[in-house]
C-alpha cells in the first residue's frame, strides 16, 4: 500500500490562501486558508491520511483490514474516501443526530455505519470491533499523528503563504489537533505570534461543564480534548462564539466575500475579526476555512 500512499500525499494539502477583503476591519489583514479544496472537503483529510498512514507503517493495517473510526463529520468522510482508495474497510460509528444525507455519502465510498447514542459507549464499541476485527481503532482524540499532520504540512504551507509575517492564527477546538499542530509550529518559527481557540458558547472547556444550547459543528462542547489540556501553553486565549453568530458570519461571508462554508468556518472568522480590531491597523491573520457549506444542507435554506 505504501505506493498508493505516496500517490495520496500529492493529492492532499497545498490548499489557497484567500484575502478576505470586505469583511475584515479597516486597515487589517485577514486570511483564510480552503481547506474544503482537500479531495474529501475538509482539513481532515490530512489527519485521516496521516493516521493510516502510521497504522500501514508499523504494520498494523494491510489491504482489506478494517479501519474503525468515531466521528459524524468530516473525518469520517476523510477516513472513508481514503480507505476506499487503499482498499482498506471503513467501520464509522456515528451519532444518532447525523443526517441521513450525510450517511448515504459514506455508504456511498464503500463505509459501513453504525449510529451509537452514548458517547462513552461509542468509544468503548470501537476498541471492541477493532480486537474482535483484527483492525485498528483512530481515536483521532488521542493519535498523535493528528498533531503531526499540522505540524508537519498545514503550518509550514502557512508560514511559506504568509512568508512568516503572521500576528495571529484563529482556529476552532475540535479535537485539538488543528490548533496545536500549527500553533506549535508557527511559535517554533514566530516567536510573538498569537494563538487563538475559538469554541461555542458555553463550552465545557471554559466552563466547568457545558451551558446553554449552542452548538458548532466540529467544535468541543461537552468534551475536553486531552490535545488541548496538555497543550494549553500554546493556546494564547479562547473565545467563545454563539451558533447565531457563526450562521451570522456564514451568511455574511456569503453575500460579502462569495464563499460558502460551515459553521465552525463562521465562527472562526467571527473571532478573527474580534481579534483583528483588537490588535489594530496593519495585524495580519490566518484562520481555516474547515469545510463548505454543502455539508450543511439544513443550512442552505438560510
Amino acid at each position: 500500500m505504501m505506493e498508493e500512499l505516496e500517490a495520496l500525499s500529492k493529492l492532499i494539502g497545498g490548499t489557497p490562501l484567500l484575502r478576505l477583503r470586505r469583511i475584515a476591519p479597516e486597515g487589517a489583514e485577514i486570511y483564510l486558508k480552503l481547506e474544503y479544496t482537500n479531495p474529501g472537503g475538509s482539513h481532515k483529510d490530512r489527519i485521516a491520511y496521516y493516521m493510516i498512514r502510521d497504522a500501514v507503517e508499523k504494520g498494523l493495517l494491510r489491504r482489506g483490514d478494517p479501519v474503525i473510526e468515531v466521528s459524524s463529520g468530516n473525518t469520517a468522510t476523510a477516513i472513508a474516501w481514503i480507505a476506499s482508495r487503499l482498499g482498506l474497510r471503513a467501520m464509522l460509528i456515528l451519532e444518532p443526530e447525523v443526517s441521513e444525507v450525510r450517511e448515504m455519502a459514506l455508504r456511498l465510498l464503500g463505509a459501513e455505519t453504525v449510529r451509537i447514542e452514548s458517547e462513552e459507549e461509542q468509544f468503548r464499541r470501537a476498541g471492541e470491533m477493532a480486537e474482535e476485527m483484527g483492525g485498528v481503532f483512530l481515536n483521532q482524540f488521542e493519535n498523535e499523528a493528528n498533531i503531526k499532520a499540522h505540524y508537519e504540512t498545514t503550518g509550514p504551507e502557512i508560514l511559506e503563504q504568509m512568508n512568516r509575517d503572521i500576528d495571529a492564527f484563529v482556529m476552532g477546538i475540535g479535537t485539538g489537533g488543528t490548533i496545536i499542530g500549527v500553533g506549535r509550529r508557527l511559535k517554533e518559527e514566530i516567536g510573538s505570534v498569537r494563538i487563538i481557540g475559538v469554541v461555542p458558547r458555553g463550552s465545557a472547556l471554559l466552563h466547568e461543564e457545558a451551558r446553554h444550547e449552542d452548538r458548532i459543528g466540529g467544535l468541543s462542547k461537552v468534551i475536553k480534548p486531552r490535545f488541548y489540556i496538555e497543550n494549553r501553553h500554546i493556546v494564547d486565549q479562547v473565545i467563545e462564539v454563539s451558533q447565531a453568530m457563526a450562521i451570522e458570519t456564514v451568511r455574511r461571508l456569503a453575500a460579502m466575500e462569495g464563499l460558502l462554508v460551515g459553521p465552525s468556518t463562521g465562527a472562526a472568522v467571527h473571532a478573527a475579526i474580534e481579534v483583528a480590531e483588537e490588535l489594530g491597523e496593519g495585524c495580519r491573520l490566518v484562520t481555516i476555512a474547515a469545510d463548505s457549506l454543502f455539508r450543511y444542507p439544513q443550512l442552505l435554506r438560510m
